[in-house]
């Protein structure tokens, strides 16, 4: 352990467990939290207004001349019921904690007021959130209008801050990180392959920079943007080899190398007389079978583990990042889940894509500590909802009523967006031109997934669960 957490460590063992809010901030957080990380006194602001009405504790600035901020804290007061609860019923107890609900912005103002970009300065909007207390701990991550959990309500003990002081290093080391994404549904047929690149592509018209990644055996995506798969069977391997080494500037240097060589420019003409400009990351069948029937260990690791490490390389140089992939339940979908922040769940209006889709919802928790085990600061991955996908245009009142019977009884709490993507000849059309259906502007599918992406990505969209 170092010297630094150390000190964290002994502050904390002496924190009354009723310590106020005011006491907490000046005798633990700026004495000992904030100074830990080694921050410069012009990085750090207290009680600064950020907006209308929104002052926050905390205001973490970068170290660039020009400050941009990176972290916005609201402490709150220790409680000592908080402090008696078992470690089996924390984040319940949490989530019905007036002092977390309070932190969140559930009541008064909190992290979904001091991230929502239509409420804050755009000079003091940043991309990540910290609550703390003294017993709960918990990051979040803006990204355009959505606001999510970074990481899960976590117990501050002394056997946990060493491991959350880390989360705040990478947060403070990674200003900017790509969003990524999967639209996946283990059911077939509700289009997660056409969603991919049209959610894609509609943010790249608004100026994003985006990533399309396939790792669907099928090549999909790779052929229907009007690739060659068997022309990409060399780069994943050749990564997975550099990855499982021991971590090095010039070894991150060469496979960074490898994928940018690997990335295709991909341009389109469309209809509104600007060009559409995506950036994909094709691959061939052979190198994914190879990749999935694998069963070496590189340095230790199997190649499922290592994949987040590759995308990890690609994270700072984009936007938003979506990975395409088969819905069974192989190594290529366990790579997928080790490595996105968020899972958009692609569900039509049949029976069977909601079972899928709400059955993905009741595991992800699960697939968050199974990604604790890796190391990996215990992010991702968290449910944006569900999307409505491949669905007919005549759905009428009854066949309405039966999908929300259906989601009530399945206990469905998530979130359910608006703007549906409905079935349209011009979706066709864009596959066999190998063009993003998003370059026919005035089509009808195309105003339902600009609707879509605005919905989920651009405008203020909070997402707790």
């Amino acid at each position: 352990m170092s010297n630094k957490y150390a000190t964290v460590i002994e502050r904390w063992k002496e924190i009354p467990a009723d310590y106020q809010e005011s006491r907490l901030e000046k005798h633990f957080i700026d004495d000992v939290v904030l100074k830990s990380l080694d921050l410069k006194f012009t990085q750090i602001e207290s009680q600064v207004k950020i907006g209308e009405g929104l002052k926050p504790d905390y205001l973490i600035y970068s170290k660039d001349e020009i400050k941009k901020p990176l972290i916005v804290i609201e402490i709150k007061r220790r409680d000592p019921a908080l402090v008696k609860v078992s470690d089996e019923d924390f984040i319940e107890e949490c989530r019905n904690n007036s002092y977390y609900r309070s932190a969140i912005g559930y009541e008064p103002n909190g992290i979904e007021q001091y991230l929502n970009k239509k409420l804050v300065d755009k000079d003091k909007l940043a991309p990540y959130g910290l609550v703390m207390n003294g017993d709960f701990f918990q990051l979040w991550k803006r990204i355009d209008g959505l606001v999510m959990p970074m990481t899960d309500i976590q117990r501050m003990t002394e056997h946990s801050i060493p491991e959350l002081m880390k989360q705040l290093e990478y947060c403070l080391r990674n200003p900017h990180r790509a969003l990524i994404t999967a639209v996946w549904n283990q059911k077939g047929g509700v289009a997660k392959t056409t969603n991919t690149i049209n959610i894609g592509a509609e943010l790249a018209l608004q100026g994003k920079r985006v990533l399309l990644i396939d790792l669907d055996e099928q090549n999909d995506l790779t052929r229907g943007l009007g690739l060659k798969p068997e022309e990409y069977n060399d780069w994943l391997i050749k990564c997975i080899e550099l990855v499982s080494l021991r971590k090095s500037k010039e070894r991150s240097k060469q496979a960074r190398a490898i994928l940018k060589d690997a990335i295709q420019n991909r341009i389109w003409p469309t209809s509104g007389r600007t060009k559409l400009k995506l950036k994909v990351l094709p691959i061939g069948k052979s190198a994914l079978g190879k990749f999935r029937e694998s069963s070496k260990e590189y340095q230790g690791f199997s190649p499922v583990k290592l994949f987040p490490k590759i995308i990890d390389l690609l994270s700072s140089s984009f936007d938003y990042i979506f990975i395409d992939t088969s819905p069974a339940a192989d190594p290529l979908t366990r790579s997928l889940l080790y490595s996105v922040d968020t899972l958009l769940v692609p569900v039509d209006y049949g029976k069977k894509s909601i079972h899928h889709g709400v059955r993905i919802y009741k595991k992800l928790k699960d697939i968050r500590n199974g990604r604790k085990k890796l190391g990996n600061l215990n992010l991702g991955a968290w449910n944006l909802g569900l999307m409505y996908s491949n669905c007919p245009a005549d759905a009428g009142k009854v066949l309405n009523q039966l999908i929300e019977k259906e989601l009530t009884n399945n206990q469905f709490s998530g979130k359910r967006y608006s703007n549906v993507i409905k079935t349209y000849a011009q979706t066709k059309v864009a596959e066999f031109k190998h063009a993003p259906v998003s370059c026919w502007r005035s089509s009808h599918v195309t105003k339902c997934y600009c609707n879509l992406v605005n919905e989920v990505f651009i405008s203020p969209n909070f997402i707790d669960e």
